[in-house]
């Protein structure tokens, strides 16, 4: 059974839980990526998505007003789990409780995220490869 460090983003992308969300916007569009780990003087403190921003930002939401920082939208505690947890397990949890991602720690260290965009690529690759016939990748 793989584990998570087949198919997590290595060394993600994160931000520190004082930045205003605009950094975390920049970021994200600069990486192209819709979850950055959050981070309080260097040590892991939850996760926040693309949705987190756009929900404070929509109009009528009761912070629209205001200067909005990444400790604004850390109500959640994130889904943590081990670089060498079995993929099958990590997957039917992210299904049955609806997590959209998972930080994957290495000997207590932020060692990479797993979304479901990873799970859904990850799977689509490994579906093909089980249906490839031999000498199908043969021009």
């Amino acid at each position: 059974m793989p584990t998570l460090a087949a198919l997590m983003t290595p060394f993600p992308y994160h931000i520190d839980i004082d930045s205003p969300i605009e950094a975390a916007e920049s970021l994200m569009e600069e990486h192209q990526v819709h979850h950055l780990p959050v981070t309080r003087d260097g040590d892991l403190e939850t996760i926040i998505s693309r949705g987190d921003i756009d929900r404070v930002q929509s109009p009528g939401h009761r912070l629209e007003e205001q200067q909005l920082y990444v400790r604004d939208l850390c109500a959640r505690r994130p889904y943590i789990a081990d670089i060498h947890d079995p993929l099958d397990k990590i997957l039917l949890a992210m299904a049955d409780t609806g997590i959209g991602s998972v930080l994957v720690m290495k000997e207590g260290e932020l060692a990479g995220i797993v979304t479901v965009t990873d799970a859904l690529r990850f799977c689509s690759e490994y579906l093909a490869d089980l249906t490839q016939k031999p000498g199908d990748d043969i021009a």
